[in-house]
């Protein structure tokens, strides 16, 4: 019984392996196939668009390419670093050293009354 079923599955698929679609079927599946990508490129944030790129990029290349980048980065800056030029003299401030004048005596400024008594209040 076994063989008998194993014999018509190869039977049935032989007869399959002739069998092919039209060219139609295939302009449809292409059309269908591209509306269904731009889709779902559309649904995607643009945020997890630039992670998809980036991580391509990094796995696209050795390892050893991101560390002369890097290098070559930290090279640039430390170039930068020391040969930015320097201003020619520098700057001093000058400070006002001449003493404060100060003034004896203020009319607007209340003086306190000597003569009187302070007065106490008791409540």
């Amino acid at each position: 019984m076994h063989d008998e079923n194993f014999q018509d599955v190869q039977n049935l698929i032989a007869l399959k392996r002739h069998e092919q679609p039209d060219d139609a079927y295939f302009e449809e599946f292409l059309d269908e196939f591209h509306r269904r990508q731009r889709q779902e490129l559309l649904q995607r944030s643009s945020r997890s668009l630039f992670f998809e790129r980036v991580s391509t990029w990094f796995s696209g290349g050795s390892k050893m390419r991101v560390v002369y980048t890097g290098g070559a980065a930290y090279a640039a800056v430390m170039l930068g670093f020391f040969f930015w030029p320097k201003g020619d003299t520098p700057v001093q401030v000058e400070m006002n050293t001449t003493p404060i004048e100060h003034v004896k005596e203020q009319k607007d400024m209340l003086t306190p009354d000597k003569d009187k008594e302070p007065v106490h209040e008791a409540y």
